[in-house]
Formats: structure tokens, sequence, C-alpha cells
């Protein structure tokens, strides 16, 4: 490596751990009145690998420049993402929640929000790493919990916020993925509601009242349990693979013992382990 490109390099690391480079063109009047929804990134909204996969169809190639080194990241984005960004920004605040570096989150949103749709994003310096389990604070996006929507793939993203979550089946690769273009109609209908909590009856009665199942596939029942990723190596940590015990809050998302046979298909489906995003909770 040449030296000026070093330098570079450098550079945009120091750069990255004092600003954001991400700016959204939305401004605080076209907020006003909105319903705020909170957005996981990976396995959520794209699915990005690392090493090249010939059975893995990427969208784009980026390059992440990560402490000083050049990380490849093959990304996919979810089906329907321009679409449902577009439609859902006309009735909520957009923020990004993620467990991943900020310089992969930023390369990220560059690609999946060239119009600036998102408001900002929160990457794994706002998240708390306590017994393996990474939190993500919505308090720290200040604005009424009444209002806020908070869509992940991993219920471990709910533990302190079950009423405002709800959980989305995992993106891997799948063409066929339509789960955001069901989504759509659901919060139109929930951007008119005073206090959107419980998040899942609410679902429940829109569903009922419609006679529609907004997410017809199987849940993900993969929980990737790991330590708290090395900040030094980019490691992920011990990585255990298992299938997640049945709990109150899984009934509750229709979680069922049908949908838990399928853990053998998702495993065969997982083929790489995100470097820059915390596996257990994204």
């Amino acid at each position: 490596m040449s030296i000026v490109a070093l330098f570079k390099n450098c550079f945009e690391h120091f750069k990255g751990k004092f600003q954001k480079n991400y700016i959204s063109a939305q401004t605080p009047k076209q907020f006003a009145q909105k319903k705020v929804l909170v957005l996981d990134l990976d396995e959520t909204l794209v699915h990005c690998e690392f090493k090249e996969n010939e059975d893995f169809q990427h969208e784009v190639l980026l390059e992440v420049i990560h402490k000083g080194q050049v990380y490849k990241v093959y990304l996919k984005a979810r089906p329907y993402l321009n679409q449902f960004l577009l439609e859902v920004s006309k009735d909520y605040e957009i923020f990004i929640f993620t467990a991943g570096y900020e310089a992969y989150c930023q390369e990220v949103l560059s690609f999946i929000d060239k119009k600036k749709i998102i408001s900002d994003y929160y990457a794994r310096g706002s998240c708390q790493f306590i017994d393996g389990i990474c939190y993500k604070d919505l308090q720290l996006i200040d604005r009424p919990m009444g209002d806020i929507i908070f869509i992940d793939n991993n219920p471990n993203a709910f533990i302190n916020y079950k009423d405002n979550g709800l959980l989305i089946p995992s993106f891997l690769d799948s063409d066929d993925d339509d789960c955001l273009l069901r989504l759509i109609p659901f919060l139109k209908y929930m951007a008119k509601k005073k206090d959107v909590r419980p998040v899942e009856q609410h679902l429940k009665n829109y569903e009922d009242n419609n006679g529609t199942i907004v997410f017809c596939e199987a849940q993900n029942t993969i929980q990737l349990e790991q330590e708290e990723p090395d900040e030094d190596t980019l490691s992920e940590g011990k990585v255990i693979k298992k299938e997640q015990e049945i709990t109150d809050f899984d009934i509750k998302h229709k979680k069922t013992q049908t949908q838990l046979e399928n853990v053998n298909k998702i495993k065969s489906k997982l083929r790489s382990v995100t470097l820059f995003s915390s596996s257990k909770n994204k």
C-alpha cells in the first residue's frame, strides 16, 4: 500500500470516530406529526457476506474502511426495499439501529438510501453488550415511546421494548421474499394510531380485521449466541448456533413447533457471520 493510500485510510478511520458523514435530506419540518420507524439493518433490510460466494448473488460490492483496513462487503438488498422506504417515509421518520460498525453502516446506507430518506442511524457505539446480548436503547432516539415502531429480525432486540417491537422474518437472500411489501399497508394503518403500543396486538387486530397474514413464512428460529465482539480484531467472538427456547414472547410471535422444524433449513442457508454486526442481536 502506498504512503498516500495509507494516509487516506488512517484519515477515514479517525474521521469516523468524531463525525457522521451520512446526512439526511429530510428536514425537521417534514417530520412534524409523523410516527417513528426504527429499523434493524442486517437480515432485516439487507444481507451481506464478506467472502465471494458463487451461491450468493450479490447486488453490489462495497469497500469498507475500518481501522485502517479495507474490507470487501458483498451486499444484497431485501426485495422491495426502495419502494418500502419511499412509501413509509410519507408517514414515518425513519432511523436505523444496528450493532454494525459505523463505517459499515455508512457504506450500506449510501447504497440503499441514495435519496437520503433515512433521518439518522445508531451503530455499534450506541449499543450495550451485557452477558453476550446486545441491547439497543430506544431512549437515545428522543421521541415519544408511543410513536415508535421498532422492527428487527431478532426478538432479543425487544427485551426492553416489547410493546414497540415487531419481529420480521430474517432475510438471507431469497428473491421471493415480500415481507417489506406486505408491511407497507400495515404501517400506513399504524400511522393513524394515537399510540402504536402494543405493536403486536395491533398487528393481530389488523390481520383479523382484514383476513390477511402479514408474514406468511416461518420466523427465523436460530439464535446466535456470542461474547462481546473484539473491538481490535473485528472478531465475532465465540459463536454458538442453537435452537431458540420457546418462551411466552416467542408464542406471542406465533412461533410453533412446525416453525422450529425449519431450523435445519435456515442453518443450511446461513453461510457466513457478519464481521461488522453482532449476530445475537444486530
